[in-house]
């Protein structure tokens, strides 16, 4: 039970410092479609995903590094952290020399200096999860959500630059964000190029290389769509996109913050003797929140995009089940994954997100003429089913995990079920069976935590 306590504490306190930020990103959906035409806000969407494509490219994944070898105990955290910087500034020259031919591209500069930023900051705020700095991880989510929201209303309201406004305010919160954690970590304490050590960044280099191919495939799986729509569809399609995927979010900035601390659980607890049951025990109860979660998203879903947008983009509610169902499978995927990265096996998890990459390109090629946007979201959705189905087999290997099968095969047909009643809520027969549906599918996933609350019901009255 202690193990559950240390998980659930950790959550918390990812929550309290990660939940304020992401809201106030949330928020600033209507300022965006308000101020932003459909294309800008295609674009922007557009450029994040070059820039979280770049990034492991670039920086050759070493920001997984540090954070995974600054969570052993034996490692020297300065010679982790030396490390992960020296190979940050060979990027930042390789980025350099690239210039030339990256500002013959529109923003290409731009992007460029955006993705070296988010690294360096990334990099420092997972080193200070490593060594235990929770609450500093967290509050520099809050900060950088502080200077988006104000650089954002200055930049793109009083001032007028629109696009240009978007992103300089993304590039100021990120370097704003590496200024607090510097500071606050005194980051020069443990930053010393003389205890950079080679036999040590060659193990961090053979641990963080697989990734760069496992991350470029999962950008294809999670974020190629959007290439697909504005090269199909248009950026105004992909506008809309974007518009739907905002909302799906929700259930990533829950998992993020669980996965914030689950990942240290996971990595502790890998070598204790039930680590099957531990891991399964999680990730049934992880698949009933998220479950409900897509649910209740589906049921809303025009409640949301009425709120968040103006009337251009109301078509967005018909993507967002179907995103809410990659992010789901997205989030199962993620977590059979830290099996993979608890045990060092990083190169054993890239045929998997190679698998998912080709299906959700094939999917998109399928789909998307005939379905249209809606087709990207339904294409996302299957490569996360075929990238988790993957990922729990060969998982198999080093951690027995066993899902609740019947509870995740009923939970998904109820799911497609709400989906198609959403198309026909005209019908008063057609509401009442939606709410029963939802009704339903909620009990049957709440029904597992009811022993779990019982339980603690009885060690407090002991």
């Amino acid at each position: 039970m202690e193990r559950y306590k240390k998980l659930f504490s950790n959550s918390a306190i990812f929550a309290i410092g990660n939940l304020g930020s992401k809201m106030i990103t949330f928020l600033m959906v209507p300022l965006y479609t308000r101020y932003l035409t459909t294309a800008e806000y295609g674009q922007s969407d557009v450029m994040w995903t070059l820039v979280s494509l770049l990034t492991p490219i670039l920086t050759l994944s070493i920001i997984d590094a540090v954070f995974r070898f600054s969570l052993d105990e034996d490692s020297d955290n300065t010679s982790v952290l030396s490390n992960g910087v020296i190979i940050s500034l060979v990027s930042a020259v390789l980025c350099l020399l690239l210039s030339p031919i990256l500002a013959r591209f529109h923003y290409g500069i731009y992007v460029c200096v955006l993705t070296l930023a988010s690294a360096v900051e990334s990099m420092f705020q997972q080193f200070a999860r490593g060594i235990g700095k929770s609450k500093l991880y967290a509050s520099t989510g809050i900060v950088m959500s502080v200077i988006t929201v104000v650089s954002n209303i200055i930049m793109i309201v009083w001032v007028g630059w629109g696009l240009f406004g978007y992103l300089a305010s993304m590039l100021i919160a990120q370097l704003g964000g590496f200024v607090y954690l510097f500071i606050a970590l005194r980051a020069w304490q443990y930053i010393q190029f003389s205890k950079a050590n080679m036999v040590l960044a060659k193990r961090m280099l053979i641990y963080s290389i697989p990734l760069i191919p496992n991350a470029v495939s999962w950008w294809l799986s999670n974020s190629a769509n959007k290439i697909f729509i504005a090269l199909m569809l248009g950026a105004a399609a992909n506008g809309i996109y974007a518009v739907a995927n905002k909302i799906p979010s929700l259930i990533s900035v829950f998992y993020t913050i669980f996965t914030q601390a689950w990942q240290i659980s996971a990595v502790e607890e890998y070598k204790s003797k039930d680590v099957g049951r531990f891991f399964s025990t999680v990730l049934n109860a992880t698949l009933n929140v998220l479950f409900i979660g897509v649910a209740t998203l589906t049921l809303f879903s025009k409640v949301f995009v009425h709120i968040l947008s103006t009337p251009a983009y109301y078509s967005a509610w018909q993507i967002v089940p179907w995103l809410s169902l990659a992010v789901l499978y997205s989030c199962v995927s993620s977590f059979i994954g830290t099996v993979y990265t608890s045990s060092m096996k990083t190169g054993q998890i890239l045929y998997t997100t190679v698998a998912g990459a080709v299906i959700n390109v094939l999917m998109n090629l399928i789909l998307i003429p005939i379905f249209g946007v809606v087709g990207a979201g339904a294409g996302a959705a299957v490569s996360f089913v075929v990238v988790s189905l993957l990922r729990l087999r060969g998982s198999q290997k080093f951690v027995n995990i066993k899902l609740d099968w019947k509870i995740l095969v009923v939970s998904q047909l109820l799911i497609f079920i709400e989906i198609w009643l959403m198309h026909q809520v005209k019908a008063p027969l057609a509401v009442a069976m939606l709410i029963l549906t939802v009704g339903v599918l909620v009990i049957l996933n709440l029904r597992p935590f009811i022993p779990l609350a019982a339980k603690l019901r009885q060690r407090q009255k002991h």
